[in-house]
């Protein structure tokens, strides 16, 4: 995989964490996009972080990290992938920097998957029915930002998966206390 372009999506507004750079909040001691740049560098290619205005510390941490940074407006997470999309060759590999219990494993059989597909875009969708209780509210399926670019096309499909706590996003402080407790 090393043709493999990555790309770490970290310029949200984490409006649900009262606007904090989510990234960078510590998960024992460790920010969460260091557990996802971990991972990401275990698959090898070209890694990158896209940060946006709403987190210029999360882009001074890559800096200093000398991560390659891809700014882009933050004006949501479609919107910044199609920027993404137009600076980059493919295949792009995108991911959330919320995650910070993906593992390589579940990233290669998602690619593996991903790659049989025909549609040029392929997405990771998240089936929490098998998630603790309380994380089983609001929609049981949903995408988790883990996304597939693979040709110019903008064809669709979802893949889903069920891995707790591998697929746990850090959406909000339930899920960051959580995080803590599995770590524990």
């Amino acid at each position: 995989m090393s043709e493999l372009r990555i790309v770490i999506m970290a310029g949200g507004r984490a409006e649900r964490m009262n606007r904090v750079e989510k990234a960078l909040l510590k998960l024992r001691g460790r920010p969460l996009i260091e557990y996802v740049v971990d991972v990401a560098k275990r698959l090898g290619g070209e890694l990158y972080v896209a940060p946006s205005r709403h987190t210029p510390l999360t882009e001074k941490w890559c800096l200093e990290k000398r991560i390659p940074v891809i700014g882009t407006e933050g004006e949501g997470y479609s919107k910044d992938l199609v920027y993404i999309a137009s600076k980059l060759d493919r295949p792009i590999l995108f991911l959330p920097a919320d995650t910070p219990f993906i593992t390589p494993e579940l990233l290669a059989r998602f690619l593996e998957e991903a790659m049989k597909a025909r549609e040029d875009l392929v997405t990771l969708v998240v089936d929490r029915s098998d998630f603790p209780k309380e994380l089983r509210r609001g929609p049981i399926r949903s995408p988790v930002g883990v996304s597939l670019l693979k040709g110019d096309g903008w064809g669709w499909r979802d893949v889903v998966m069920r891995d707790f706590p591998e697929l746990l996003d850090i959406d909000g402080w339930l899920e960051f206390r959580l995080g803590e407790a599995l770590l524990g």
